[in-house]
């Protein structure tokens, strides 16, 4: 039996809900949120869907996803984000606004025949790179407004 605390119980606690609140909010019985809790049973996206919307805890679909086969490939955020921190890290990748004209430019360029050669392969990856950071602060944007709106 685990020592700690798993991340799906932590969620769940954060929302101040017992096993039999969050179970029967879920649809589930006990047993099955327990399974999970103590890494018995592992959830399915699904539940793990179901979960990340009953806790406001979106980020519980990153840190699912990530370990997942077809998605740990584009790493995505497992916590929740700070306004503040977010504010921060957006203004420190959006200070050259020159970079992102010149992205689209390469980027067109690459596409025109449809391939990317040898040559071009470097360029393309620098600028999916700097894509993939974007995109990972966009959804950090969207786990803060989901977590930090108040309702």
């Amino acid at each position: 039996m685990q020592d700690y605390q798993n991340i799906y119980q932590s969620a769940r606690e954060g929302a101040n809900l017992t096993q039999e609140a969050a179970a029967e909010r879920l649809g589930w019985s006990v047993r099955c949120l327990q399974d999970i809790e103590q890494e018995i049973r592992e959830p399915s996206p699904e539940k793990v869907a179901a979960m990340a919307t009953l806790y406001r805890a979106p980020w519980l679909r990153g840190f699912y996803c990530n370990r997942c086969p077809l998605g740990h490939c584009m790493r995505r955020p497992e916590s929740n984000v700070e306004l503040q921190q977010l504010a921060l890290e957006v203004e420190l990748e959006a200070a050259d606004y020159e970079q992102e004209r010149r992205d689209a430019h390469d980027l067109a360029r690459i596409a025109l025949d449809r391939k990317i050669d040898d040559a071009e392969y470097p360029r393309y990856q620098a600028i999916e790179q700097r894509m993939l950071r974007r995109a990972y602060l966009s959804e950090m944007a969207l786990i803060a407004g989901e977590t930090q709106v108040e309702r």
